[in-house]
């Protein structure tokens, strides 16, 4: 008997499965609570990330890839900015999500402006720090989300992988 009671090869594919439904769940819930419902999230295709993953000889987090090419990228109205601010919560906001060629193109400009060469950005906050994943993601894994303070060029490991990142935004109460 495997983990959690589940017979032989079971548990991984449920534990797998599992991880993709929540995580696709998150950044649902993430664009319901803060995105205008004109704005739809902007789709994203394997084929894109593919492509960014081969220009920056990576591979992304299996969790985002996932969510993003099931959800879209979310537009973030200045809402969550708001409740961030007016609760005085310590919680960096995100302002935009990257689309596959400008996660590409933003991470190559900023590496010659000090992001470490061992990061990937994939969106920003509203002063345009970035929020990243280490280059170094092996196929099918989560990777932690580390935060780029461009004035400080300091970083920190703000959440164990992007879903539970996408969750501490889920957790906040709109106006």
């Amino acid at each position: 008997m495997a983990e959690d009671g589940c017979e032989g090869d079971l548990w991984p594919f449920l534990k797998s499965s599992l991880g993709r439904y929540v995580g696709n769940m998150s950044l649902s819930r993430f664009t319901t609570l803060w995105t205008h419902p004109d704005y739809a999230p902007g789709p994203v295709s394997e084929i894109e990330l593919e492509s960014a993953e081969g220009c920056l000889d990576t591979r992304l987090p299996a969790d985002y890839r996932t969510a993003v090419r099931e959800v879209g990228l979310p537009r973030p109205t200045t809402a969550l900015l708001d409740a961030i601010v007016d609760r005085e919560l310590d919680l960096r906001d995100v302002s935009e999500f990257l689309s596959p060629v400008e996660i590409v193109s933003i991470t190559e400009d900023w590496r010659d402006l000090g992001l470490p060469e061992e990061l990937i950005a994939f969106a920003t906050d509203c002063m345009g720090n970035l929020f990243c994943f280490p280059a170094t993601v092996g196929a099918g894994a989560l990777a932690p989300v580390v935060f780029f303070d461009h004035d400080s060029r300091t970083v920190d490991v703000i959440a164990p992988s992007f879903t539970r990142w996408i969750e501490e935004f889920c957790r906040v109460a709109p106006h």
